[in-house]
């Protein structure tokens, strides 16, 4: 198992301000692996335009055996950039990919399987096994231990509602709050009316069924009809201490 491991939120070029909601769900899965004595480095590239830079000189002067990185669809270009950076130093480290991106790209590879056709999904998730050691869609929480066993598999499905990865809302409870101290939180500049802000996210699920949204076929999402699993709309806590 591995007992160190480095997270990295790519950038999102495409925002015009990146510091004003942190990344939630990797930040959750760095409180789990925290809570179990593992020990976690956070490079967050939020805004950061020599990201390319600042991983090479992690992966330089770092010792860490493995890299966990999150990405949205939009963030796959410096992901991949990331992924090049990484292993062009360190051929032998094990990269993790996990998010919405890998996440709605294999339920859709699945879906097509399920059609008996082959089309832009099943193209898409074979790349990403091509680059990735591990794959981790759905849930990571849960799942990211298994990603980091000494003899990994090649893809950990958490989005799988009847596997023991998925999370129910007894396990949302129960997991501790995002891991905020490993980012520089002070960099964040959220307000609701004058005041200091954060993002939380308050329950599973997305009770709305909304047509351009890509999300319909992942269990990840909760689409409605799916009982108990609502809202994974993050909502906004307003806090004058953070």
């Amino acid at each position: 198992m591995v007992k160190r491991i480095c997270l990295i939120t790519p950038p999102s070029i495409f925002l015009l301000d990146e510091r004003v909601f942190m990344t939630l769900g990797i930040l959750k899965v760095a409180a789990v692996l925290e809570q179990a004595g593992i020990q976690v480095e956070m490079l967050d590239l939020s805004g950061v335009e020599n990201y390319e830079e600042v991983v090479r000189d992690h992966v330089r002067n770092g010792s860490v055996t493995c890299y966990g990185l999150t990405a949205t669809t939009p963030q796959m270009p410096a992901a991949t950039k990331i992924y090049r950076a990484i292993r062009a130093l360190n051929p032998s480290v094990r990269i993790i990919l996990g998010g919405p991106h890998v996440t709605l790209i294999h339920a859709a590879y699945k879906y097509e399987q399920k059609r008996g056709v082959t089309g832009r999904a099943a193209t898409a998730y074979r790349l990403l096994e091509e680059m990735f050691d591990v794959l981790v869609v759905g849930d990571g929480e849960i799942a990211v231990f298994d990603a980091m066993k000494d003899s990994p598999p090649k893809l950990v499905d958490g989005d799988d509602p009847k596997s023991d990865l998925f999370l129910d809302n007894q396990k949302l409870t129960e997991l501790p709050f995002p891991a905020r101290h490993l980012v520089d939180v002070d960099s964040y500049h959220y307000t609701i009316d004058g005041v200091r802000a954060l993002s939380k996210i308050a329950q599973l699920g997305c009770r709305f069924g909304c047509g351009f949204c890509g999300g319909r076929i992942s269990p990840f999402l909760r689409r409605g009809g799916m009982g108990c699993f609502q809202s994974d709309v993050p909502e906004v806590v307003r806090c004058h201490r953070i």
